[in-house]
């Protein structure tokens, strides 16, 4: 039902975008050390572009080798061809849980308002 209401999808859409930065975000940090690694980034969140449904994240190789599981949830993760700035990364997680709970909060208020023009408070 939910689904279809323009505002819940683009709540959907930001909370998959910081899941899919706070992934990136944990593999730059956990490779800074790691030789030749470049830090990768996921593309600002936009709107305009579709997104892949939210898959399931396998932890290690060979855990849930049955299902498809999306690259970075839908979203373009991209090489910066830079090493791992930890600074960056830090700041990028705290921006990310920003995004994320401004995504909660515009989920919240519109449930409100539906909640709210439905007579149920």
């Amino acid at each position: 039902m939910f689904e279809n209401i323009g505002i819940f999808k683009v709540a959907t859409g930001m909370m998959s975008h910081a899941s899919a930065r706070q992934n990136v975000t944990a593999t730059n940090i956990s490779n800074a050390e790691t030789p030749g690694y470049t830090a990768q980034k996921v593309r600002d969140f936009d709107l305009e572009t579709p997104r892949a449904p939210m898959a399931m994240h396998a932890s290690r190789g060979g855990h849930l080798d049955a299902f498809a599981t999306a690259n970075a949830n839908g979203f373009d993760r991209f090489d910066t061809d830079q090493p791992v700035d930890l600074e960056n990364e830090l700041l990028s997680a705290a921006k990310t849980q920003s995004d994320h709970q401004r995504a909660v909060s515009v989920y919240r208020s519109t449930l409100g308002i539906l909640r709210t023009s439905l007579g149920k408070m």
